[in-house]
């Protein structure tokens, strides 16, 4: 009995090899100087181990970073100016709020309530980019194992996971992933 699947296509174990396989096979580490005679390394691969590539793993939480610099840079201008509104709807002048200590007081009590909805903000954010994080590891998990079940059939030219009776073009590999 042979340890390899049968293609669901031909029915034969024959011409079939596994996905990661080929992609180690079909991948070289490349090291060349550029026109400008400046080393560069990448990686190349063939057409075929390009499309049978495993999934990428999930980036981090950058979005959750960048949320909370903006929030920190922005929640000081924003206080000076809603004090200003405050103060101009109050009919004072500047000069005069500033002088009798009404601004700073003012001040102190937006930024305190600025504050707190920028905590309130930054820990919403947090909590869903956390989820959504953990999420698309879940997800990816799932895909690179599947990935790993997955075969190619050299006679019909179609993937497909072991088990399974669904093949697909290599295009469209990224479907057996999703299922």
């Amino acid at each position: 009995m042979s340890s390899q699947p049968v293609c669901p296509c031909c029915r034969s174990p024959q011409a079939t090899q596994r996905v990661a396989a080929i992609v180690a096979g079909g991948t070289q580490q490349v090291r060349v100087l550029t026109a400008d005679l400046m080393p560069a390394a990448g990686v190349a691969r063939t057409n075929l181990a390009q499309l049978l590539a495993p999934p990428r793993q999930p980036g981090g939480g950058w979005l959750i970073i960048v949320l909370l610099l903006g929030l920190l840079l922005l929640s000081l201008p924003a206080s000076c100016m809603v004090t200003a509104v405050i103060v101009g709807l109050q009919g004072q002048t500047f000069e005069a709020a500033f002088t009798s200590g009404a601004a700073e007081r003012l001040f102190a009590g937006v930024a305190g309530v600025g504050a707190l909805i920028a905590i309130a903000i930054t820990v919403g954010i947090v909590q869903l980019g956390e989820r959504r994080r953990r999420e698309a590891g879940e997800q990816w998990n799932r895909q690179i194992a599947r990935w790993q079940q997955s075969w190619y059939c050299h006679r019909c030219h179609v993937a497909f996971v072991a088990g399974s009776a669904q093949a697909v073009a290599p295009e469209q590999f990224g479907r057996l992933l999703t299922v």
